[in-house]
């Protein structure tokens, strides 16, 4: 069924499903847990959410502690592409407002062997790699546009909501380096085209399928006031069903239900149910489905799904200075700080921050310091990008996804040979349903979670 005319149906179900109605219970309150939790109480469900942390939302965590107030910082997601139709569809059910991501006319940076190039249109640079007068002449847009770009467009002509489109798997079992250098490009010429990101971690499948994820029309989007407002406004409609401060201990099942044991004030409690939904990260649940009869297929890739390291620093500076040198304060990088993003109001005399967004052994490098160490040295990296950097900063905060305890990692990882993966981990098992962002095509944003949550609707409801 489409997505639209599947949505359009639910309102209008619960009659129809109310001599079936079945009791549900969903272990996180991440985006997933809450978009699956209101659709099926629409269908006329009982629904319970039970939830380790006191908050809801997962890894959509807006950071504002530490930081002058009327600045936030994205600590997880952070962008809405204009294909993300459910992420937008939610986003008007709830009446948020949104705003640009980025502001237009201004140059991003390379920053490469100590030197800083201004990306404007129609600008050719002399890169100091070892290029071949070819490679030399496309320079990264260029090299991007031959090299990948035509894998992107074939991913994306008819592309399935649900399933990851068949042109990725072509790089699922090798990393992009790899991939690249089997095209023939030369080893400075990878480091280019990839420069802000580790061509050696994970797959090239994995690198092909984000880029089709947010292949879109201009502009990329957040929710103005924090991207934390779309998980809040689904938590304030559910808020009589959500059980916070209760981590999941164990999953299991039998022919005729399914239950979750949750950690509570020091004792057990059992919550029993028609169908239980599993949105936690497999990277915190790996041991707790002794009783859940699952496949060994199911087993073995709950157990050794990998997770990306990833490390955000956030600086805040009294201005947004570089804007007013003509720059966007986005730049890909060979520093320890592999890429800056920047966040603020259209004002670029008002405070701002300069993000670094790592991902991958760089991050793990971060992930060894204490807040202050990791602010000193991107604030390091940022004067070289940006400079200035010194003078305008004024502190920060930071956000290491690896050492949070409830989701020790940012995302779903897949390396050379995982992307099936994805097939395995969204699979219902008996009366246990999975959902979240590894369970998506849609690995890693705010789409992936509501279109998890949506199928696990669909299958739930099909069982009825």
């Amino acid at each position: 069924m489409k997505r639209r005319a599947f949505l359009s149906s639910l309102a209008g179900a619960g009659l129809s499903l109310a001599a079936s109605r079945k009791r549900i219970v969903i272990a996180g309150a991440g985006l997933a847990g809450l978009c699956a939790a209101y659709e099926l109480r629409r269908l006329g469900h009982e629904v319970v959410i039970v939830e380790a942390q006191l908050r809801p939302g997962g890894r959509v965590l807006t950071l504002r502690e530490g930081l002058t107030p009327g600045i936030h910082a994205e600590a997880g997601a952070t962008r809405i592409p204009t294909s993300h139709d459910l992420t937008l569809r939610y986003i008007r059910e709830f009446k948020l407002p949104l705003e640009p991501f980025q502001y237009p006319g201004l140059a991003d940076v390379y920053h490469v062997r100590g030197e800083n190039f201004a990306m404007k249109p129609g600008t050719r640079h002399r890169w100091p790699l070892t290029l071949s007068p070819e490679e030399q002449a496309l320079g990264p847009e260029g090299l991007y546009k031959r090299y990948v770009q035509p894998i992107i467009d074939e991913g994306l002509a008819g592309a399935s909501p649900h399933e990851v489109p068949k042109a990725v798997f072509k790089g699922d079992r090798v990393t992009i380096k790899q991939y690249l250098r089997g095209k023939g490009l030369s080893a400075d010429a990878v480091e280019l085209t990839t420069l802000g990101f580790d061509p050696e971690l994970g797959s090239a499948a994995w690198g092909f399928l984000d880029e089709i994820n947010h292949a879109a029309p201009p502009p990329l989007r957040r929710i103005r006031g924090g991207n934390d407002l779309l998980p809040r406004a689904f938590a304030t409609a559910l808020r009589p069903v959500i059980r916070y401060g209760r981590p999941a201990a164990a999953f299991g099942q039998s022919e005729n239900e399914a239950w979750v044991v949750l950690n509570h004030g020091g004792q057990q409690e059992t919550l029993r149910a028609d169908h239980v939904v599993c949105t936690l990260p497999f990277s915190v649940c790996r041991k707790m489905f002794a009783e859940a009869r699952l496949s060994e297929k199911k087993l073995f890739t709950i157990e050794s799904q990998p997770y990306a390291s990833t490390t955000k620093v956030f600086l805040q500076m009294t201005s947004q200075y570089w804007r007013k040198q003509g720059l966007s304060g986005f730049a890909n990088t060979d520093l320890l700080s592999a890429r800056f993003w920047a966040l603020g109001q259209p004002d670029a005399n008002a405070p701002g921050l300069l993000k670094c967004y790592n991902i991958g052994p760089k991050a793990d490098r971060l992930d060894t310091m204490n807040d202050a160490q990791r602010q000193r040295a991107v604030l390091e990296d940022a004067e070289r990008v940006f400079p200035g950097a010194k003078p305008h900063y004024e502190g920060g905060v930071s956000k290491s996804w690896m050492n949070d305890p409830f989701q020790r990692g940012a995302f779903a990882q897949y390396n050379p040979g995982q992307m099936g993966n994805i097939a395995i981990n969204r699979a219902r098992e008996g009366r246990i349903h999975f959902a979240g962002e590894h369970t998506s095509r849609y690995n890693g944003w705010m789409q992936g979670a509501l279109e998890s949550a949506l199928r696990v609707v669909s299958e739930i409801r099909e069982s009825s």
